[in-house]
């Protein structure tokens, strides 16, 4: 991973949707930054934004404000800016790869036409040209060449991920939003579809941005963790000094949830009451104070900054009390 090198710049994103006089904030002035080769895990309960940060990035929906900065050969492009004919030269730098192998490929399409798609729509391969790459990335993430004549319902769910990942990685991207990559696949498989990630990562310098809700595959895979509550980011670190440390409340509670796979560790669940406050309507101040028993009449009133903090960007006034038990 190059540490300076930026790839992805998230500015402010904000995205609401609307109905008559009501107002649902569905993801609310995140920022954040992406490195060359380096895997963000995001993270936090249904609901949280997660899905929805992914798709705006992408532009798969459309963001309310804010930016998706793209750093390509010297330039900074915003990305949701894009006109439809610079987004032919955008659009292969930012892929995603879909949760449902079942649903995200076409039925109707051959393996062959699944994954030389993007080439014929983006590129300007010719015939012979698209079959060397086809082939290259067919091999690339462990399918039999004999697949591509073949439809999607004569696949395993893991076979299906493969064909779906060489269909993001044809393009040769910089960016892959992974939404639940693996979680509709069985253990084992979500373990050799992980690896072929982490293979594919080292060998084309890939960024991801890793959606999940298996906090240990975040760990396992991931450089630096975002932690999302109700649609905004409480907090941002790298993997180990997050998992070891945590520094907001809502991270140390959900981090508690996570198994631990030592017979002789004595688990510490928090046990968060009440509900997730709903969008609609969330709470004045911090959205996580009535959940918190940290709480305090701050807390209650007024919005904490999201800043760095001891080498950690988090929002809490009062982390400081649960550091200090």
């Amino acid at each position: 991973m190059n540490k300076d090198n930026i790839v992805l710049e998230v500015r402010n994103l904000t995205k609401t949707y609307e109905s008559g006089k009501t107002k649902v904030y569905a993801l609310s002035d995140v920022s954040f930054t992406a490195r060359e080769g380096e895997t963000i895990g995001i993270v936090g309960e249904s609901g949280c934004g997660k899905t929805t940060l992914g798709r705006c990035i992408v532009r798969g929906i459309e963001a309310t404000s804010g930016e998706v900065i793209l750093h390509k050969d010297g330039r900074q492009i915003d990305f949701l800016k894009a006109t439809k004919s610079e987004m032919k030269e955008l659009r292969p730098d930012i892929q995603m790869i879909f949760q449902d192998p079942y649903g995200s490929l076409d039925p109707r399409m051959t393996v062959y036409d699944i994954i030389s798609e993007p080439l014929r729509y983006f590129g300007n391969s010719t015939k012979d040209e698209i079959n060397r790459k086809v082939d290259a990335i067919t091999e690339k993430v462990g399918l039999d060449k004999s697949f591509l004549r073949r439809y999607p319902h004569a696949f395993s769910g893991g076979q299906r991920q493969r064909i779906g990942i060489a269909k993001s990685l044809i393009l040769n991207p910089k960016v892959v939003v992974c939404d639940e990559a693996v979680s509709a696949l069985d253990v084992s498989i979500q373990a050799q579809i992980i690896n072929l990630l982490e293979e594919l990562q080292d060998e084309l310098g890939l960024t991801y941005l890793f959606i999940s809700h298996a906090l240990a595959v975040v760990r396992h895979i991931s450089d630096r963790i975002m932690v999302m509550y109700l649609g905004k980011v409480v907090e941002f670190g790298d993997t180990e000094d997050l998992f070891k440390n945590p520094m907001h409340p809502y991270t140390k509670a959900l981090l508690s949830a996570a198994p631990i796979p030592d017979p002789d560790y004595k688990m510490e669940r928090i046990i968060l009451e009440g509900e997730v406050p709903t969008p609609v309507n969330p709470p004045k101040g911090c959205h996580f104070h009535p959940r918190c028993r940290y709480a305090t009449e701050q807390c209650r009133n007024t919005y904490p900054p999201f800043e760095k903090r001891n080498g950690r960007y988090i929002a809490c006034w009062n982390s400081g009390a649960m550091e200090a038990e």
